[in-house]
């Protein structure tokens, strides 16, 4: 092989990295008010936890636009403290026994506090992520899309 070809494939290789570790990638963040980050792909995904009056498990999933989070369903078992009863569309009941609300509200971020009591579970495609497992009780946390690179990422962001 040439010395003139070892430099170009060492070039474009150069180029490659470059481009993966500094371009700024959109990341769904979701930042703890102490601990680590989690830096996740900017796309739907479901907030999940257990009622702390019903007992039941409810969640909500979330479509990403723009800068922020549009609230797309709301599903839950049993009708409580919290539970939408403004909405353009009337409820559904799934297959699964929960009651479907479809809903079209926009959040720029959002917040939420982190329990072991309520198994606060973040669901993006066949991931879980139990933020009860990785967070302190009682945690709060921010949920923001960011532009961000791997090594923003690597270095704590």
């Amino acid at each position: 092989m040439s010395s003139k070809l070892k430099w170009m494939i060492t070039g474009s290789i150069f180029i490659v990295l470059l481009f993966i570790f500094l371009i700024p990638q959109k990341q769904l963040v979701i930042d703890p008010e102490a601990g680590e980050g989690l830096y996740l792909p900017a796309e739907r995904f479901e907030i999940h936890w257990i009622h702390s009056i019903e007992k039941e498990e409810w969640f909500e999933v979330y479509d990403i636009e723009d800068e922020g989070f549009v609230l797309s369903e709301s599903h839950f078992k049993t009708f409580g403290a919290g539970v939408p009863s403004d909405t353009d569309e009337a409820a559904e009941v799934t297959e699964d026994g929960f009651v479907k609300y479809t809903l079209n509200d926009y959040y720029p971020e959002l917040f939420l506090n982190v329990s072991d009591n309520v198994k606060t579970t973040i669901v993006q495609g066949d991931e879980e992520i139990l933020l009860y497992d990785i967070y302190e009780p009682y945690t709060a946390v921010e949920i923001t899309i960011e532009y961000i690179s791997l090594l923003e990422q690597l270095i704590g962001g």
